[in-house]
């Protein structure tokens, strides 16, 4: 056996490793889903028996029905999906025009205007609870969806204006 042919096996062996090690991550990151897929087609008592098993034998969408034929949790749903529509919205018409102004124009501060932008990833956003529930108080838009369009705006804003600055960058 030539060296040539070492390499290409040494190669076909790492490679079948690297597969296998990929395969095992995603086992690894999928079961979870999995499992709760699995366990909301299932009975309180299936859910909590002892020991545990994937497949039910008593396949029910009853959770499904309890949820979706509450209004109350329905609206929770029409919530949610409001707010995050127009986070996503605002947060990319905003992140896209100060991306782009970061990655074209030249001005004046653009270097520590851009380390604050990065340095606010680091900040925990739990640390910036109070502040933020004072600021909304003292705005007058608590209970409002203004107040959690710009909360959860403030926590993706700088994600995507150095994302955004990336992309034009190419």
């Amino acid at each position: 056996m030539n060296s040539i042919q070492s390499r290409q096996t040494k190669r076909r062996i790492l490679q079948g490793l690297v597969i296998i090690a990929l395969l095992i991550g995603a086992f690894y990151a999928a079961f979870p889903v999995v499992w709760m897929l699995s366990s909301s087609f299932k009975s309180n008592r299936d859910v909590f028996a002892y020991p545990p098993s994937l497949i039910t034998d008593s396949f029910s969408m009853s959770a499904y029905a309890a949820v979706l034929t509450n209004p109350e949790k329905v609206r929770f749903f029409i919530n949610s999906y409001f707010v995050a529509l127009l986070v996503t919205l605002f947060t990319l018409a905003v992140g896209c025009l100060a991306g782009y102004s970061f990655s074209r124009y030249n001005f004046f501060f653009k270097k520590p205007l851009n380390m604050l932008i990065i340095s606010v990833q680091a900040v925990p956003p739990i640390t910036l609870l109070i502040p933020y529930f004072s600021l909304i108080v003292t705005l007058k838009l608590f209970n409002t969806y203004a107040a959690l369009v710009l909360t959860y705006m403030v926590l993706t804003l700088p994600y995507a204006i150095i994302m955004m600055t990336g992309y034009f960058n190419t």
